[in-house]
């Protein structure tokens, strides 16, 4: 795609005449009926590891790749997510791990990357 035709996608055709501004907010947590993921990392071979679990606490996958949208886009294909929030979450956390890897941190799932926790080679 030429510059000149991508940047008249980042950029809105129209403008309302009032904007509303909404200020985002924590939300509520919610379980996805359909299930729950845990994710970790190997730095050895750069990827990351997602494992899909039923609400019965079963394992059911193991979804294997190196970058965020891979994985995510494969969780959708694959329907494992009801819930946008569930959705979201995944993406965040998926990125931070794929950060995680490119810059040899440490990652643990629900924990913010920490630039100073350098794994040990």
């Amino acid at each position: 795609m030429m510059e000149e035709e991508k940047s008249k996608w980042l950029k809105p055709q129209k403008k309302a005449e009032k904007v509303e501004r909404i200020e985002a907010k924590e939300g509520p947590w919610k379980q996805d009926p359909k299930g729950y993921f845990l994710i970790k990392v190997n730095h050895e071979d750069g990827t990351i590891h997602v494992g899909y679990c039923d609400n019965n606490h079963e394992l059911k996958y193991e979804i294997v790749g190196k970058r965020a949208k891979d994985i995510c886009h494969t969780i959708a294909e694959r329907g494992l997510v009801s819930l946008f929030e569930h959705a979201s979450y995944l993406g965040d956390e998926l990125k931070e791990a794929e950060l995680a890897i490119k810059y040899k941190l440490k990652y643990v799932q629900d924990e913010d990357i920490k630039f100073e926790d350098k794994i040990d080679e």
